[in-house]
């Protein structure tokens, strides 16, 4: 019993010793006693930094317009009357004078055909007084009168002919059809588009601070499925537009194999500035005081504010002019709670 007794007494000293060992490691640890403030003052605020590095940087400006042929044209109605024939479909290449759209010809307004009938007959009678003038067997004045009613008779059926058929003006791509056979239309109508579609352009519509940006053979970027396209800036304008009050830019893109559609409206972006050996750090990272923007730098373990100034801006970030040098190390995280001087503990 005594032994029991003794062994319990000697297994609660232990006890009591280990215990009084934690007790005391754990109080002489000051870290755990000390306040945050404290311990960034002495092992460094916590940062992250990142070498500065000269890359390339562009600026681009976006814009939303309509995609058209190098050459477009939409032919309307001349007069009022009923379509009894459509000779092409959107998609077709066609050639410039090729008849697309054809009206009924017996449109008692015009008279058509009693006027190619007169044409007809007219031209006979040219040929015939000719022959006989050139034989010397009429007068001067009969075959000069007979050829100034054949003038006037073609011009005439000509006239009418070209108010009932159509024509394409130039060789392209119909784009658009407006019309079916069957159709009663008004004069004015708009019957088809025809466009030359090897090449594109878009005007887009600039404001005045943005005007002063822009140059003759800038670069152009436009993507549509899939595909990227690089055209240029063609045409500024030198006067603002006083209904859109803006000013008008146009650029052209090569098309060669008709990807790009007209009367799509799409993002253009017009490449305004570049720089290849540039310094560009993110927009978040700049902060700003009484005295301007400004950033930090790892100076030796310590934070050395750096005020700095911006050459030009595009989204997130900005190319810097003055005030950092490539080589430094950047604080990207972790500035907002720095001074200048502040001890840093860069972390990864």
């Amino acid at each position: 019993m005594k032994k029991l007794l003794s062994n319990k007494i000697l297994s609660g000293s232990a006890l009591m010793f280990l215990t009084f060992l934690f007790l005391a490691s754990c109080g002489g640890d000051d870290k755990n006693n000390k306040t945050p403030e404290q311990i960034r003052s002495e092992e460094g605020i916590p940062v992250k930094v990142e070498e500065i590095k000269y890359q390339p940087y562009e600026k681009y400006l976006s814009f939303f317009a309509k995609l058209t042929g190098i050459k477009e044209a939409t032919k309307g109605a001349m007069v009022g009357g009923n379509i009894t024939k459509v000779n092409s479909q959107i998609g077709d290449y066609v050639k410039e004078g090729q008849v697309i759209i054809e009206f009924d010809t017996d449109n008692p307004a015009l008279q058509y055909n009693q006027a190619k009938t007169t044409y007809e007959n007219s031209g006979k009678n040219y040929q015939r007084i000719k022959a006989l003038y050139e034989d010397g067997e009429t007068s001067l004045a009969a075959f000069e009168g007979s050829q100034t009613q054949y003038e006037v008779a073609k011009r005439n059926y000509l006239s009418l002919r070209k108010m009932l058929f159509i024509e394409s003006p130039f060789d392209g791509y119909i784009v658009n059809l407006k019309v079916n056979p069957g159709d009663g239309v008004k004069s004015e109508t708009p019957l088809f588009t025809v466009s030359q579609t090897f090449k594109m352009r878009s005007k887009i519509w600039v404001s005045e601070k943005e005007i002063i940006q822009f140059k003759k053979g800038m670069k152009a970027i436009t993507e549509f499925g899939g595909q990227k396209f690089i055209g240029k800036v063609i045409e500024i304008a030198l006067a603002i537009d006083p209904a859109k009050q803006a000013f008008y830019v146009e650029v052209e893109f090569d098309n060669p194999r008709s990807v790009l559609k007209s009367g799509l409206t799409n993002e253009i972006k017009i490449l305004t500035y570049e720089n290849p050996k540039a310094i560009v750090i993110p927009r978040s990272i700049v902060m700003n005081d009484e005295n301007g923007s400004y950033v930090f730098i790892n100076d030796n373990g310590k934070a050395s504010k750096r005020y700095i100034s911006n050459g030009s801006e595009s989204g997130l970030m900005y190319e810097i002019s003055s005030g950092i040098n490539p080589g430094e190390l950047l604080v990207v995280k972790g500035a907002s709670q720095l001074e200048d001087g502040s001890k840093i503990n860069v972390i990864q």
